[in-house]
C-alpha cells in the first residue's frame, strides 16, 4: 500500500499548533512572548512556502511594533489559521489584498 503521507499537512499542523498555542497564551503573555510567537509562526510559514500565513504574520508583527496589537492579535491569528489551509507558494497581489481585506472586515 503506497504511503500517502503529505509533508505539507505536517507543516500545516505545526503552524496551526503554534497559532493555537499563542492564542491560548494571549491573556497572560508578555509582549516579548507575543512577538516571539509571531516570529516563530512567520519563520515556519516562510521556510515552508505558506506565503499567506507569512504575510499575515509579518503584518501582525508591524501592528505589534506600532502598539496596536491587543485588539488586532486575535483577529490576525484567526486569519492566519484560515490561511494555513490556503495553497502553498507565491502569493499573488490580489490574494494578498483579499487576506488583508478579510482582516480589516473582522476588525470592523
Amino acid at each position: 500500500m503506497p504511503n500517502s503521507h503529505d509533508p505539507s499537512q505536517e507543516i500545516r499542523r505545526r503552524i496551526a499548533g503554534r497559532i493555537d498555542a499563542l492564542a491560548g497564551a494571549l491573556p497572560h503573555a508578555a509582549l516579548t512572548q507575543i512577538v516571539q510567537g509571531i516570529d516563530e509562526i512567520r519563520c515556519l510559514a516562510r521556510d515552508h512556502g505558506f506565503a499567506a500565513v507569512e504575510m499575515l504574520a509579518s503584518r501582525l508583527e508591524s501592528a505589534v511594533a506600532n502598539g496596536g496589537y491587543r485588539a488586532a492579535t486575535r483577529t490576525y491569528l484567526d486569519a492566519m489559521s484560515d490561511a494555513a489551509d490556503a495553497p502553498q507558494g507565491p502569493l499573488p497581489a490580489a490574494m494578498q489584498e483579499a487576506w488583508l481585506a478579510s482582516v480589516a472586515m473582522r476588525l470592523g
